[in-house]
């Protein structure tokens, strides 16, 4: 991999975020009062990768068609024996329970808009993955088309 030094200069950049802790979900849109708002928790979770986007990119939006990755890694339960534990860590299990990927994903993309693209319907790429690794932390790895 090359370094920012010495990247060719008509290299995209690519911005890696990590945001520490797990991923939530996007909730359902609450309806009341005549409006539609978002839940509470999704607000939180949204600004949660909000900052840490802040604080690791510092760049202007993107702009164009854009290829996003988003990594989930999840700490196995501490319930869990150590041999199921390292199985988890070795990628023997996988983590097949809910949160769905595909709502985590619209979790991250719609806390993006405005930091790391304009809008997320400039994703027309993605793929999207979830291990058990030795901690919770999610990285978001976004380019330009």
């Amino acid at each position: 991999m090359l370094s920012d030094m010495e990247t060719p200069a008509h290299a995209s950049p690519v911005y890696r975020i990590t945001i520490p802790g797990l991923l939530r979900a996007k909730g359902r849109p609450r309806f009341g009062n005549g409006r539609t708002f978002t839940d509470a928790k999704t607000v939180q979770a949204e600004k949660h990768i909000q900052r840490h986007a802040m604080e690791q990119i510092g760049k202007p939006c993107l702009s164009g068609p854009l290829h996003v990755s988003l990594t989930i890694n999840i700490a196995p339960p501490p319930s869990w024996s150590r041999k199921k534990t390292a199985d988890a860590l070795a990628g023997r299990i996988l983590p097949t329970s809910r949160p769905d990927i595909d709502n985590q994903m619209k979790t991250a993309a719609d806390a993006l808009n405005g930091i790391a693209w304009k809008d997320d319907a400039q994703i027309v790429d993605a793929i999207l993955s979830r291990r058990y690794g030795p901690e919770s932390v999610t990285v978001i790895e976004v380019r330009p088309l």
